[in-house]
């Protein structure tokens, strides 16, 4: 019991810190400076986001360790149009984003998330 009671305690403490930064998992948001993407994935090593934009790289956009919870987020410039991703966690797992504007099969039993960017309007 004492065991499950500290790793509540760090889980919160690491919620409360992400949530004190104005960071917690979301899908992909849209942002002026680029595509802003939010794994939580407290015992990771790496974190990098891989998909259609970057021919699937699982190391071209690493994804940075916010404070000491497991929250990691990256902002990617993307051009405007649809695009798959999936995260890849210590350069090995490739994981379904659990939080997307939708979804597709990706022809290997998993799901790749898609994030749409609109045109800007001058």
């Amino acid at each position: 019991m004492g065991r499950w009671r500290a790793r509540l305690a760090v889980a919160l403490a690491a919620g409360a810190a992400a949530c004190a930064a104005g960071l917690r998992p979301t899908a992909p948001v849209v942002t002026p400076a680029g595509v802003r993407f939010v794994l939580e994935r407290p015992g990771a090593r790496s974190v990098a986001v891989a998909g259609s934009f970057n021919g699937w790289s699982d190391a071209s956009h690493p994804l940075a360790r916010e404070s000491r919870g497991g929250l990691w987020t990256a902002t990617v410039v993307l051009p405007p149009g649809e695009h798959q991703f999936m995260f890849v966690v210590d350069g090995v797992e490739f994981v379904s984003p659990p939080l997307a504007e939708d979804y597709v099969d990706d022809g290997f039993g998993a799901r790749n998330g898609v994030v749409i960017v609109r045109p800007t309007e001058r």
